[in-house]
């Protein structure tokens, strides 16, 4: 495995509500990165039903994210699991965490803090669903996190509804110290509690206040979202991933980038039943290709490295997947 030069980031996945996909999908891309030579930590967010080290061959974890919340352990580096991949690592979430609805802030401020300072060049957070606290705050630690959604008009509202809270979410706690632009979200929000466009509120506080729009449109300026559709059955459904991001730019006023999408495979489906990884069991199927095509396009963005053909992909699948129990 060759030394590959990336800039450190962060990717927090979500998708409104259960069912799209987010952890299988997670699970393999942090696969299909460390394959490729990327040092990657994934992160169980999930407070309350975590998944995740399911996929990764880790079927009791020795510590969890829980024993970090309740001081049991005082640094996230030490309940950092190995996986079979050497460059691979996890964090796994604690069902001890179920019905914490929300927690506090300086603890959330915490747990980001620890991450930010990990050693890895790629790390991943694979959140619940919903638009808890807990999961907007999570999601909102970088400026870059990852939309799953799906073609089903359902799905897609929940995206976007996900999103727009995220955003809101976002300026209220980057500008809590900016009292004017606080009281005018408050009174807007007040009385327009079901307006789910960014732009509406941006023309209204513009109309209070000159100097807090600039400071927040340079905020949304900053706020790069990515989006994945997953279980794509029809060519034409892949148009559905332009169509949602030309409404996040006309209607939440940001800049979305479309990284891919997930042809459907019941492949796919019996990996996730049986609990594997699906490039390890299926290299040679349609989503196995997708995941290289996503990890190329979202390596584009930071990496150095010369892009691969996917044959050397599936070759370096071939190479690991020994180290895998399936």
């Amino acid at each position: 495995m060759e030394d590959v030069s990336f800039e450190k980031i962060i990717w927090s996945v979500a998708g409104g509500k259960g069912g799209t996909g987010k952890s299988i999908i997670t699970a393999n891309l942090g696969i299909g990165l460390s394959i490729m030579g990327f040092r990657v930590i994934l992160i169980d967010g999930d407070l309350g039903g975590p998944n995740l080290h399911n996929y990764l061959n880790i079927k009791k974890p020795k510590h969890t994210l829980n024993d970090f919340i309740s001081n049991k352990i005082s640094n996230l580096n030490e309940i950092i699991l190995d996986t079979p991949l050497e460059n691979l690592k996890i964090i796994s979430g604690g069902t001890e965490l179920l019905g914490v609805a929300n927690l506090p802030y300086m603890k959330k401020e915490k747990i980001l803090r620890h991450i930010n300072n990990l050693d890895a060049d790629i790390i991943i957070m694979d959140l619940g669903s919903g638009t808890s606290y807990n999961t907007l705050d999570f999601f909102n630690l970088s400026n870059k996190g990852i939309i799953i959604s799906n073609p089903e008009p359902n799905a897609k509202y929940d995206a976007y509804y996900f999103l727009k809270n995220a955003i809101f979410r976002k300026i209220s706690k980057n500008l809590k110290k900016d009292s004017d632009v606080k009281n005018i979200m408050n009174k807007f929000l007040k009385d327009n509690m079901s307006v789910i466009e960014i732009s509406k509120f941006m023309n209204y506080l513009k109309s209070e206040s000159k100097i807090s729009s600039e400071i927040v449109e340079n905020f949304l300026y900053s706020y790069k979202p990515k989006l994945i559709m997953n279980k794509i059955r029809k060519k034409n459904q892949i148009l559905e991933g332009d169509w949602f991001v030309n409404i996040v730019k006309n209607f939440l006023i940001i800049d979305m980038d479309y990284v891919g999408y997930m042809k459907f495979d019941n492949r796919v489906v019996y990996s996730s039943e049986k609990i594997v990884p699906f490039i390890f069991k299926y290299p040679e199927c349609a989503p196995t290709k997708n995941i290289f095509q996503i990890i190329d396009k979202l390596r584009s963005y930071n990496s150095k490295q010369l892009r691969k053909p996917f044959e050397y992909f599936k070759k370096e699948i071939k190479k690991y997947s020994k180290y895998w129990s399936m």
